[in-house]
């Protein structure tokens, strides 16, 4: 682990806080680029980052305190405070959905145009960002002496679980960000990116560490089930749409 990258004086350096920078500005800039391919003025997304970010880091801490709250019982204090980490996905991506749909009632764009713009680079920039949790020591797998692919930390040999999600997310980059044909298709990329990282996750879990379990489930794995179930309906209801205007 190498959680500080740079220690002088007073300044300390987070490798969390870089890499997650580093998967904004990426992908901030490459949404930017496919905006702007897609007729849609750029500005658009460097606001809508702006708010992404601040909604995001307040759903993701909001969502990591309660699904662990046990860590915070005795010391609510260190509830506010994510210099070490403590952020979950999913509340980050459910604050920062409904900020950009207010955002585009606001700005009357598309949702669905918006959103299909910014799917592959979401995963490219969580991608990114969960280097950053291996590098903290935060995110752990489960203890083990058996996997093709373990690591030491925490004192013991661990699944390196943030490195299978970088590379998971990854690979969902790819996959989506050759789909350009789907514009056609409103919303389907969106929508394919949320099962395949519901999917993903969904798997990743029974080799993460988790301090509960509810009838053998991480509370994220019930998380994922519904959003897998929910994604599924809206992308077959859509499909029938889809269908039925190119009959």
């Amino acid at each position: 682990m190498h959680p500080i990258l740079l220690h002088y004086g007073n300044i300390v350096i987070r490798s969390w806080g870089v890499m997650v920078v580093i998967g904004i500005i990426v992908a901030v800039f490459l949404s930017m680029r496919e905006a702007a391919k897609r007729n849609v003025d750029p500005e658009h997304i460097i606001d809508l980052a702006i708010i992404l970010v601040i909604t995001g880091v307040i759903g993701a801490r909001v969502v990591y305190v309660l699904t662990n709250f046990n860590e915070y019982r005795n010391n609510i204090g260190m509830a506010f405070s994510i210099k070490t980490g403590g952020l979950a996905w999913p509340g980050a991506f459910l604050f920062a959905l409904v900020a950009t749909i207010l955002f585009v009632r606001w700005r009357k764009l598309s949702f669905w145009l918006i959103a299909d713009i910014l799917a592959p680079y979401l995963a490219l920039g969580y991608s990114i960002g969960r280097i950053g949790c291996f590098l903290n020591g935060c995110c752990f797998g489960k203890v083990t002496y058996q996997a093709w692919w373990m690591v030491y930390m925490l004192g013991a040999y661990r699944y390196p679980t943030q490195l299978y999600s970088s590379l998971a997310s990854f690979f969902i980059f790819l996959f989506l960000v050759t789909r350009t044909s789907w514009y056609q298709f409103p919303g389907k990329r969106f929508l394919v990116y949320i099962i395949l990282y519901a999917i993903y996750r969904f798997i990743v879990e029974f080799y993460r560490y988790n301090s509960a379990y509810i009838l053998g489930l991480s509370p994220a794995q019930w998380g994922m089930l519904g959003a897998i179930i929910v994604t599924s309906l809206i992308l077959y209801g859509k499909s029938l749409g889809w269908k039925r205007r190119t009959a």
